[in-house]
């Protein structure tokens, strides 16, 4: 990966615990690495997905055929999730998905080439489910890496590569169907290639080949913050009560009134695409460049006012009004791709359950509410005859979804793992030693001797400012690395071996006090003491190297 920081004459570039840059210069230094082909893999998938289940000219899918894939969709993924509770994340597992996903969406490629080419053959249903099916593995091998990679990283990577997707789908659409279709052929291919090299990449970047170019095997970090605290685990269901109603309504206003397809013009859908660009592009900058926080609230009324606006439309009957409202729902679901993605990886980090696990929860419950939407619309509709008791239905449930996520206290006022606190203030760079890059001691101190200027530590080729580079630096790296304490942990230890407050660290790191005390519990627990004390005598005893 770039480096966290540089300097160039007297300027400093701060990049904090979460990857906030703070300016575009550090923003590119931080992000512009061998990594950034995972930006171009995670943009090939949803580009093989618009492609292939939706219609690139219309933003349309293929209607009830669209619904069963997404069915055969869910039911895979619980298969996952039985493989996943019976044996773990296994790398024969792991194979099993990369091949069948590469396998099957490229049989489903060239199934459409078929039916493009010759004109005569009909295999729509058929291509669509086996890519269905297909498309888990070339979802999960994402999920895979994003779990891997701290939280800036995966709000680029998502954010990135959905706006990537749709500046490619806007130019494939205008393609004739041919070419377009044998540039589909490709594109399972690329993806895959794309994520084994930014896996290798994460490998080098984490250590985990060692010199005879055997890897060893990741195992993710989790807190079990929300097993551990029974109201921060009733707010996560409420948390996935919420995605799963959102989603039940977006399925039923693409079908609304009868069930039939709701599709955009060429020039509506191209508008779309480019707004998709703008305000991914948009969230990015302003959160990691602009060093602004990204609350699920925020984004969560945002979705809502979509979704709302929306409905309204639909119930005045107009025509064009409907074709605005069709618009604002397919913007929806593009933006509804952002928390699904991000959140989900973030929500693995404090659960004991794998990060596999969570995205069938989260996305593999969203697919199948939305495709519930689609059917009961299908199924009722017709008999109401316009009545607009179904737009009522929906604007209620809309309601309950977005008071369960919208409201002061939602999981006590904070939602660890959830969110990007804000990078902006002069305490967040003097909190950089804190929650640094894990680095053995000796590294520590080879590279704050190695520094050219008296506030950058450089960190394992990395340079992260610093107010003093002092023993207490070295000290923690490797406090850190003999317990195993999280980045979070080691970030409350070093703030409280600066004699900093609960309070203080709460707001340091943008957590709750009760949050930061239960991090401080699990810290208590690994070292095996019992008090404040016992855990800065025990870093004072710590060796330096």
């Amino acid at each position: 990966m770039g480096k966290q920081g540089t300097s160039s004459g007297d300027s400093h570039l701060v990049v904090n615990r979460h990857l906030h840059t703070g300016s575009l210069a550090a923003f590119r230094a931080t992000f512009v690495s061998g990594m950034m082909v995972a930006f171009f893999g995670i943009g090939f998938y949803r580009l093989w997905y618009q492609f292939n289940f939706y219609n690139l000219h219309f933003s349309a899918d293929v209607g009830m055929v669209t619904v069963g894939a997404n069915l055969v969709r869910v039911a895979v993924i619980a298969l996952m999730v039985l493989a996943v509770r019976r044996r773990g994340v296994s790398s024969r597992l792991r194979g099993v998905l990369i091949w069948s996903g590469f396998v099957l969406m490229t049989l489903s490629s060239f199934m459409y080439l078929l039916e493009v080419f010759y004109g005569q053959v009909e295999f729509e249903v058929l291509r669509i489910l086996i890519g269905g099916v297909g498309l888990v593995g070339g979802e999960v091998i994402w999920v895979f890496f994003l779990e891997r990679l701290k939280p800036g990283e995966v709000l680029l990577y998502a954010g990135g590569g959905l706006a990537l997707s749709c500046a490619l789908s806007l130019g494939l659409g205008y393609l004739d169907e041919l070419p377009a279709g044998m540039i589909n052929l490709f594109i399972p291919a690329l993806s895959v290639f794309s994520y084994w090299q930014a896996s290798s990449e994460l490998d080098r970047r984490a250590g985990m080949v060692d010199a005879s170019g055997e890897r060893r095997r990741y195992l993710p970090e989790s807190d079990g913050l929300y097993h551990d605290d029974p109201q921060l685990m009733r707010g996560l269901w409420q948390a996935f009560g919420a995605f799963f109603l959102y989603a039940l309504i977006l399925g039923m206003s693409l079908g609304y009134p009868d069930g039939s397809l709701r599709a955009l013009s060429q020039g509506a859908r191209t508008v779309h695409q480019l707004l998709v660009v703008a305000l991914a592009a948009g969230l990015v900058w302003f959160v990691l460049v602009r060093g602004r926080a990204f609350k699920l609230s925020g984004h969560w009324l945002f979705l809502n006012a979509l979704l709302m606006a929306a409905i309204c439309l639909l119930i005045s009957g107009d025509a064009f009004l409907g074709d605005m409202a069709t618009f604002l729902l397919t913007n929806a679901i593009s933006c509804f791709y952002i928390p699904l993605v991000y959140f989900g990886c973030m929500i693995a980090r404090h659960v004991r359950w794998s990060a596999a696990q969570v995205y069938a929860i989260v996305y593999g419950g969203s697919l199948l509410f939305m495709a519930l939407g689609r059917v009961l619309v299908f199924a009722v509709g017709p008999h109401l005859d316009h009545q607009p008791w179904l737009l009522i239905a929906m604007a209620a449930v809309g309601i309950v979804e977005s008071t369960l996520l919208i409201r002061p206290q939602f999981m006590k006022g904070s939602a660890p793992g959830f969110e990007l606190g804000s990078g902006r203030g002069a305490a967040r760079a003097r909190a950089a030693v804190a929650s640094a890059p894990a680095a053995s001691a000796s590294a520590l101190a080879a590279s704050a001797h190695a520094a050219s200027t008296p506030d950058v530590l450089v960190v394992d080729g990395d340079e992260v400012p610093v107010v003093a580079v002092d023993q207490t630096v070295i000290r923690l790296a490797a406090f850190a690395q003999r317990f195993e304490l999280t980045d979070t942990e080691r970030s409350i230890v070093g703030l409280m071996a600066q004699g900093r407050s609960r309070s203080f660290i709460a707001r340091e790191l943008s957590y709750s006090e009760h949050t930061i005390r239960n991090y401080t519990r699990t810290a208590y627990r690994k070292v095996g003491v019992h008090s404040k004390q016992e855990l800065l005598d025990r870093l004072d005893e710590q060796p330096l190297g």
